[in-house]
């Protein structure tokens, strides 16, 4: 910063006329000039109060040109600087990238943000370009919720064949239903255990469910969420067994792609402002996808299974089946733990869809964390072994849910000798 000394820097001017300043005087008044002219500019920085104005804004943000024209008297470059600031503090995120840049909060989103925010169609949303720093662990499900989680399996019987069978069943139709099949439970069990189809549903409908069969059956003898592991799942969930009638199904790909982490294809997700990593030839999705894996080994398992669910889709590892391999990922974490499994059976498909997609396009966990707890929570409670005399006097499996949803989220341990058994 200038120091603001008269033209002869050697010169100042009193009652008896000019005289000469030696060389120590004069740099004491350039450090005091200038540390009075940054302590006015970080005080006029702090008066520049933007960021009401972003919050206000909502997830979709606000572009630098519409904050101009809010804040007349604020300079261009001054905005720029502030922006830079609260960027810096974490305090809000960019959305896109030059002149399509956005600001918006990075503060909790209420539940009307959200919905004011995908009132508006995808194709007039702000571009939300992938973000590396979203593979990392934050955002993140805390450690004390993923813990209670675990917490609550005290009525889990032994992780079994007999499990299995019934696994089978549920994860091959709930998963199948989050991916638009249209399998109900009944069918599922009549495909699953007796090879029944129902011929009024699409073929490529009963080959979906029996994909995730086929994938299941894989997952319980190989319980490590490892890039070899996700490649063969992942080659079984998009294996169209060579049948003409789902050639053309999107749950279906090629044999040259089954198994293979994408690298030369580009993926647009449909529906979704969202445009995940295309950098062809250089090997980076495979990179980024060892990563996730290695960040997921560190977590606590419950922590890891929503990371793998949320960052395999996020990346697009593969051509299509993203988000089927990342369920079974997160499965992987759970069994591998010795932990009960998600069966996605009764997570409603809508808010699943709405959560990812809000983790796509504003980087926020917070919807489908809450998808995942929820869900989480029912498949431990309808896996569990319910003693006869507690379903003789009228389980109730809604009002069980709530409850411990209600610890898993809060901490605080529910009254009832019904739920206290699932503390074991």
């Amino acid at each position: 910063m200038d120091c603001t000394i008269q033209s002869d820097h050697n010169l100042q001017h009193d009652k008896r006329g000019w005289k000469r300043l030696d060389s120590d005087k004069k740099a004491s008044m350039c450090r005091i000039s200038r540390l009075s002219k940054g302590c006015h500019f970080v005080r006029y920085m702090q008066r520049i109060d933007i960021l009401p104005i972003i919050t206000q804004a909502g997830p979709g943000g606000i572009s630098p040109g519409d904050l101009a024209q809010r804040l007349p008297e604020v300079s261009r470059s001054t905005l720029n600087r502030r922006l830079a600031q609260l960027s810096a503090a974490g305090e809000i995120r960019a959305l896109g990238s030059g002149r399509m840049t956005r600001y918006a909060s990075t503060s909790p989103l209420s539940v009307a943000d959200i919905e004011a925010y995908f009132a508006t169609p995808w194709q007039q949303r702000p571009v939300a370009r992938f973000e590396e720093k979203l593979l990392a662990t934050q955002p993140e499900l805390d450690l004390e919720r993923a813990e209670r989680c675990t917490r609550i399996q005290g009525l889990a019987g032994p992780i079994d064949q007999k499990f299995l069978a019934s696994f089978l069943i549920d994860f091959a139709w709930g998963s199948s239903v989050l991916e638009g099949g249209t399998y109900s439970a009944l069918d599922t069990q009549a495909l699953v255990e007796y090879g029944q189809r129902n011929k009024d549903k699409p073929v490529a409908d009963a080959v979906l469910v029996l994909n995730h069969k086929l994938a299941a059956e894989y997952l319980w003898t190989h319980r490590e969420p490892s890039v070899t592991n996700l490649c063969a799942m992942h080659a079984l969930l998009t294996d169209d067994h060579g049948l003409d009638e789902v050639r053309s199904s999107d749950h279906f790909l090629p044999p040259e792609q089954r198994g293979q982490v994408r690298e030369y294809q580009d993926v647009n997700l449909g529906a979704s402002a969202y445009l995940p990593p295309f950098r062809p030839g250089t090997g980076y999705v495979g990179q980024a996808l060892d990563r996730i894996i290695v960040t997921a080994s560190k977590l606590h398992p419950v922590q890891a299974a929503l990371h793998l669910m949320t960052r395999i889709p996020y990346l697009q590892a593969f051509p299509n089946g993203n988000k089927r391999v990342s369920r079974m990922a997160a499965d992987a974490a759970l069994l591998g733990a010795g932990l009960l499994p998600v069966s996605f059976a009764h997570i409603d498909k809508a808010s699943y869809i709405r959560g990812m997609s809000v983790f796509y396009e504003l980087g926020s966990l917070a919807v489908i964390e809450q998808v995942f707890l929820r869900g989480y929570v029912r498949s431990i409670v309808l896996a569990s072994h319910i003693p006869i005399r507690m379903r003789g006097a009228g389980f109730d499996v809604d009002a069980v849910v709530e409850a411990l949803l209600g610890y898993v989220m809060t901490g605080k341990r529910p009254k009832g000798a019904v739920v206290e058994a699932f503390f074991g």
